[in-house]
């Protein structure tokens, strides 16, 4: 890249105001699991995540259930759905592990075994490590 461009490109990225910056809204989506072997009647669960509008959220959620081969319900703006989804606090719907930081996916991410921590991984090795650090002493 030339000179000249890569200050043009640098200046435009400068020039980006306030009022360009959309910011991030909290949503819910509802998946249902038709794969599930253990009770596929009861197979549904919710998630939350950041999304700055509509299409950026509709691209996160059918990109997720398309990985998991999921079914999507619905997904709505956390602040418009109904007084019992707002008051509650939902798994993110993509996690980073506590213990390795790596990005997971699962459905149901393994919670610490210690009762006041929050931590939540995407292994049991992850968790076991975590738990001989953190917690052992």
């Amino acid at each position: 890249m030339s000179e000249n461009r890569k200050q043009r490109k640098i200046q435009e990225k400068s020039k980006v105001s306030e009022d360009d910056i959309v910011l991030a809204e909290k949503w819910l989506v509802a998946f249902k699991n038709p794969n599930s072997k253990k009770n596929p009647q009861s197979a549904t669960f919710i998630r939350q995540f950041y999304a700055p509008g509509f299409y950026e959220a509709y691209d996160i959620v059918a990109t997720y259930a398309e990985k998991l081969k999921l079914d999507i319900l619905w997904f709505k703006e956390k602040r418009i759905c109904g007084y019992t989804y707002i008051n509650n606090t939902y798994p993110q719907l993509e996690s980073f592990c506590t213990y390795c930081n790596n990005k997971f996916n699962h459905v149901d991410p393994i919670p610490c075994t210690k009762v006041d921590c929050i931590a939540e991984f995407c292994s049991k090795g992850c968790m076991v490590d975590h738990y001989k650090i953190r917690h052992k002493f």
